[in-house]
């Protein structure tokens, strides 16, 4: 499967695609208030069967008429996805879905033969980079630059809208992309950071950009704005825009970063090892810093570049003692402490960069627990660092014998 996002043009009948979500919206807060109801007596949520069979009896009365668009297979599939939710909640130990606003729900599914693509052939004003093309979605027609080809079968059409009013289609094809590369034949290990992304096993440090940090400042100011005007008014409604303006280029520029940084790290290495880490543990203690990085996220996107390139990314037990080790000798110093960065190994006396240190014994980890063999430390620093342990090596530095 492949899912490629486009944004669709802006034009005065996309208010009609607006009027198709808020139904849904409306829809699932219906059937979240009959769900709750159903659940309080009986334990238990509405099923899907049951709430599609009250749906196509609503949708015959003149007070729901309006439900009727054109393909009702969208509002089917929010009520399995609703049906999904309240069969989980015991289960991930979560409360019922929320009610929200009919404006804020997000968008609707439509399966491939629902919907009709075309190529627009007539000359536009302005030259475009990309071939314009339109779709029809629930009867009407839209216009979207394809800035990716088509290259298997349509299954599903996902439409989506955000703060801003933008709305944007995913297209999932029946496709996998690979793209073969040559093999590099590296390992490396690597340890996530809040001061560096990631610290590599060779020494090398990925900062990050921390761009919600450099935006908080006008954020602050358009929140400030955006309290100061009168609810309902238009003034209000430019300021909230505002604000999700540069929300929405916040997470543009964190997204950028790391579909780049996957990219690199998958041209440079052909096996990836991380610490299975608990990020929401994470979340608790540092908080912001820790959802700015968005480690999950990059992961995620990590992963994918990783199918599509052919490479391995492997997580190690998040148990291991990857920090408190030596990764020369193997010793456990068990009064270390956040504060301490560095560190000198009071068995074999070298001299140890925290986060180096963790990165090479997740290197190690990763090989011994994977079946890739047991590599020792002057095997590991020659081989995969490519310098002696003494004198060049950018993390360790060996003390004297006197010391």
């Amino acid at each position: 499967m492949r899912n490629t996002k486009h944004k669709l043009f802006k034009d005065k009948t996309l208010r009609h695609l607006h009027d198709d979500c808020n139904i849904c919206g409306v829809v699932k807060n219906h059937f979240i208030a009959l769900s709750m109801r159903y659940y309080r007596r009986y334990g238990k949520g509405l099923s899907y069967a049951k709430m599609s069979k009250h749906l196509t009896k609503l949708k015959k009365l003149d007070r729901y008429t309006h439900w009727n668009i054109p393909y009702s297979w969208a509002l089917q599939n929010v009520l399995k996805r609703l049906a999904q939710s309240f069969r989980k909640i015991k289960t991930l130990g979560r409360g019922h879905p929320k009610f929200k606003s009919c404006k804020k729900h997000k968008g609707m599914t439509f399966r491939g033969e629902q919907v009709k693509l075309e190529k627009v052939l007539d000359k536009q004003k302005n030259e475009r980079n990309h071939p314009t093309y339109k779709i029809r979605l629930n009867g009407r027609w839209y216009g979207f630059a394809l800035h990716r080809e088509i290259e298997g079968e349509i299954i599903q059409v996902h439409v989506t809208r955000d703060a801003l009013g933008d709305m944007y289609i995913t297209l999932t094809e029946d496709y996998t992309e690979i793209k073969i590369e040559p093999k590099t034949g590296k390992a490396e290990g690597f340890d996530m950071g809040i001061k560096d992304f990631l610290i590599g096993s060779d020494g090398h440090r990925y900062t990050s950009p921390m761009f919600y940090k450099q935006n908080a400042e006008k954020l602050a100011e358009a929140q400030k704005a955006y309290s100061r005007k009168v609810k309902g008014s238009n003034n209000q409604e430019r300021e909230r825009k505002n604000v999700a303006r540069i929300h929405k280029k916040t997470a543009n520029q964190r997204t950028d970063h790391h579909w780049k940084l996957a990219i690199e790290l998958c041209q440079k290495f052909d096996i990836l090892f991380f610490e299975d880490l608990n990020l929401e543990g994470m979340k608790r203690l540092w908080g912001q810093q820790v959802s700015d990085l968005a480690f999950g996220e990059f992961l995620r996107k990590l992963k994918h570049q990783s199918h599509k390139r052919i490479r391995s990314v492997l997580k190690i037990n998040r148990w291991s003692p990857t920090t408190k080790a030596c990764c020369v000798c193997g010793h456990k110093t068990q009064n270390l402490t956040l504060t301490d960065r560095d560190w000198t190994c009071p068995n074999c006396h070298t001299h140890l960069d925290r986060d180096a240190n963790a990165a090479l014994n997740i290197l190690k980890e990763g090989i011994a627990s994977f079946g890739l063999g047991i590599v020792s430390p002057i095997v590991l620093f020659n081989k995969i660092v490519g310098c002696s342990v003494e004198s060049h090596h950018p993390i360790l530095k060996s003390t004297n014998a006197s010391a």
